[in-house]
């Protein structure tokens, strides 16, 4: 997938990974493990020890931004944001995949965040209760709302747009999130010798029925899916 084409897909993730079209869904699939690799860093490792170069998601933006998706994503039943590696998915996408108005526009909100938190209850947001985390999250996803149903302002502007769609997309393109929503790609097995259709040898099924030969099949192709 190329990379103007893998934003585009990323744009529409806030609306739900799952929205998007399957063969869609597949590339950014792919895309995403490219942007892994190109991080360096393992899925799941802490998010400022991680960094393997200087990053422009420093120390205190990694704090907050895990902490951010954690509250959208939290561990439950199913692991959450932080198992999924979201935050280094996002160091990755801030260093060498963001258009440079889009990272920039990022990272001044994500800079917002602990101000706003020492304000309003005295401390950074990732050292606020969840309680207090929840209703800094909730004020920024009514400010969304507020923007989405004004004809007039573009939602994609607000960094918080950008906060959920990375965590989304981190998460539902990482492999616990592929777990969790039950996706897999099935290879079925190849058959070296399968027999030839009725078809393909002229014969018809009432000739096979009257000598006994095996029901003709044909090998599948790969296919993805969703779900059992």
């Amino acid at each position: 997938m190329k990379r103007r084409r893998a934003i585009g897909v990323l744009g529409g993730i806030v609306g739900g990974p799952l929205l998007a079209p399957e063969g869609a869904f597949a590339e950014l699939v792919a895309w995403a493990e490219r942007v892994r690799a190109s991080a360096g860093a393992p899925a799941g490792t802490d998010a400022a020890a991680a960094q393997v170069a200087p990053s422009l998601l420093t120390p205190p933006r990694a704090r907050a931004m895990a902490a951010l998706a954690e509250v959208i994503i939290p561990a439950t039943d199913t692991p959450g944001a932080a198992e999924a590696g979201v935050t280094e998915f996002v160091a990755a996408l801030v260093d060498g995949w963001l258009d440079d108005d889009d990272r920039d526009r990022f990272l001044t909100g994500l800079d917002m965040v602990d101000p706003a938190a020492r304000d309003r209850f005295g401390a950074d947001f990732a050292d606020c209760t969840p309680a207090e985390q929840t209703a800094l999250v909730g004020d920024l996803d009514a400010d969304l709302t507020r923007l989405r149903d004004d004809p007039a302002t573009d939602e994609t502007r607000h960094f918080f747009h950008d906060v959920k769609r990375f965590t989304l997309t981190a998460y539902f393109t990482s492999e616990v999130g592929l777990e969790a929503i039950g996706y897999r790609t099935t290879f079925p097995a190849f058959e070296g010798c399968a027999p030839l259709t009725a078809a393909e040898s002229g014969s018809t099924g009432a000739e096979d029925a009257q000598s006994g030969s095996p029901a003709p099949h044909a090998a599948s192709a790969p296919t993805a899916e969703l779900g059992p």
